[in-house]
């Protein structure tokens, strides 16, 4: 141990003070009283050694003196020597989704610590997040980095390349330490790993058609990142149903959960159950395309009852500009083909021509996904247009020998052709007929799964688009902070699901920690504050024991 101040031992002198006021209290004092010869024959007591030894022991004064000495110690600024990892330390946090299990900031922060208390500086500290950010820059003091390090919060996006985040590192470093829960495969560079840690996960969320064409599905992949079995419970949530599906998982397994969907939404959230101490990856959202409200442009007459029953099948709203999703044209001959996906109802196009009405024989379906949950027995039409259909159409519902119902390709967008005259038929009437115009609208306009969007990735809105956050509206880029799902508000209404990134869920790499051979060198660890800290404890205790004195 050396001092820094030695001069500043002068202020032990100060103790003699107090040993002076101390005689000075001690001095006996003459009291006046009434008569000495009472006291005469009062034998005086014997004190034993003890007490005349303790009569001459004050612990106040020791204590007082204790204080004195600790102070002038603690002025004198004490330095003890120790050896420290040498040479300039730069640490990489790992900021990832990962790190905001429980527990794990407090992990990696006290590893960090210990790396700062354990070289001898300068340090600096970068944060491995996207995008990367410097938590504490460049510097010789130890007190202002560990000061700083209490800033440290991770996001809840992924990783970026680690050359990136090692391109902000200070040059002249020459130690560069990782601190994270998935080490990168042979870095090259010190890791300090921290422990594995338990996980169930949904680590795959979607939506397929089904393979008979006729409707779509939910599709859910669960992982057991514990070592014992569990009962895993999933739910998946479209708004207007919830799909509930249990199974028991193996340690380190996977397993799938399909659930058949009725009505198609427009978002969809699963949900895993039981919670553990990394809840982001327990849900996940998805967004389909094509699947809010259906912007439709009404061409021909006017036909109230197929109106209402296409907005039974699906949310729809009529528009006369542009962009629309679906054009339909109702009892009209259209000059040019329209672009988009077209119904027509006893309407013609120059790819479809549509003649005059006609007795309509029986109705018959053939083994169709239009006709799908549909009685065509049950269809009464006493009319039907003669029409003449491409090469390539699919006639799926017959008039005796005329067809009633056909659908094709198109380069411009898939064609429909309702040939009966509904005026003419029960259709309007019945509850299938919802149910078949919800079949072809879901040929027509196939539903398709949106790209999942990630934590922290960077999004360019269209031009007047906005997007609704709890923060408020955001337009140009948005750059999402957490998952969940979205409404974007433009020339029309969708909805983003953003989910943390799948791969914060996978159980790291097993990396072990390495000892790099660091040079040592002899550092000073200064010592006037716990010297200070004990004078002050010294001074509570001797005005406590002063207390109990006087009372």
């Amino acid at each position: 141990m050396s001092f820094l101040l030695p001069w500043a031992w002068a202020w032990a002198a100060s103790g003699l003070g107090v040993l002076v006021l101390y005689l000075l209290r001690r001095r006996e004092r003459e009291q006046p009283v009434s008569a000495l010869f009472l006291w005469e024959r009062v034998p005086p007591d014997r004190a034993t050694r003890l007490e005349r030894v303790l009569a001459r022991f004050d612990l106040l004064l020791l204590l007082q003196l204790v204080a004195v000495g600790l102070f002038a110690s603690a002025l004198a600024h004490p330095v003890i020597r120790v050896p420290r990892s040498a040479g300039a330390t730069a640490i990489v946090l790992d900021g990832s989704a990962s790190m905001t299990a429980a527990g794990r900031v407090e992990e990696a922060l006290a590893h960090v610590r210990e790396l700062i208390s354990g070289s001898a500086g300068p340090w600096a500290v970068v944060v491995w997040a996207d995008p990367p950010q410097v938590l504490v820059p460049p510097t010789d003091h130890r007190d202002e980095a560990l000061a700083l390090l209490g800033a440290f919060r991770p996001t809840l996006g992924g990783r970026p390349p680690l050359g990136q985040v090692l391109a902000l590192v200070p040059s002249g470093f020459g130690r560069t330490v990782v601190v994270t829960d998935d080490p990168p495969a042979d870095p090259g560079i010190e890791i300090v790993p921290l422990a594995p840690r338990d996980n169930l996960a949904i680590v795959a969320f979607g939506a397929r058609a089904t393979p008979d064409g006729t409707g779509y599905e939910a599709v859910v992949r669960v992982r057991n990142d514990t070592e014992r079995y569990h009962d895993v419970q999933v739910a998946v949530h479209t708004g207007a149903a919830t799909y509930l599906g249990s199974r028991l998982l193996a340690p380190g397994s996977e397993d799938l959960f399909v659930f058949q969907l009725g009505i198609v939404p427009a978002t969809l959230r699963a949900e895993l159950r039981p919670q553990d101490d990394f809840p982001w990856d327990n849900v996940r959202y998805h967004a389909f395309e094509g699947a809010t409200t259906v912007r439709v442009r009404w061409l021909g007459e006017d036909d109230r009852y197929l109106w209402a029953a296409l907005q039974a099948a699906l949310p729809a709203e009529r528009v006369t500009t542009g962009p629309w999703d679906l054009t339909v044209a109702v009892r009209a001959e259209l000059p040019v083909s329209p672009s988009g996906p077209t119904l027509l109802v006893a309407a013609g196009s120059p790819e479809a021509s549509v003649g005059p009405a006609q007795a309509a024989g029986p109705l018959r379906g053939e083994a169709s996904p239009i006709l799908r949950h549909v009685v065509a027995e049950d269809f009464r039409a006493t009319a039907v247009h003669t029409v003449e259909l491409p090469v390539d159409a699919v006639v799926d519902l017959w008039a005796g020998d005329r067809p009633a119902l056909a659908r094709w390709e198109h380069p411009g967008g898939r064609r429909a052709l309702l040939a009966l005259d509904l005026t003419r038929s029960n259709l309007p009437v019945v509850v299938d007929f919802p149910i078949l115009l919800g079949n072809i609208l879901r040929w027509l306009l196939p539903v398709r799964s949106r790209p999942t969007l990630v934590v922290g990735e960077a999004i360019e809105l269209p031009p007047g688009a906005e997007v609704v956050t709890p923060s408020g509206p955001v337009s140009g880029v948005w750059t999402p902070d957490r998952p969940g799902l979205f409404e974007v508000r433009g020339a029309r209404r969708d909805t983003v699901a953003v989910n943390v990134p799948y791969e914060e869920s996978l159980p790291g790499r097993a990396v072990p920690a390495r000892d790099a051979p660091w040079s040592t060198v002899v550092a000073d660890l200064a010592a006037w504050p716990w010297l200070a800290v004990a004078a002050f404890v010294v001074l509570v205790a001797e005005w406590g024991l002063a207390l109990r004195r006087g009372a």
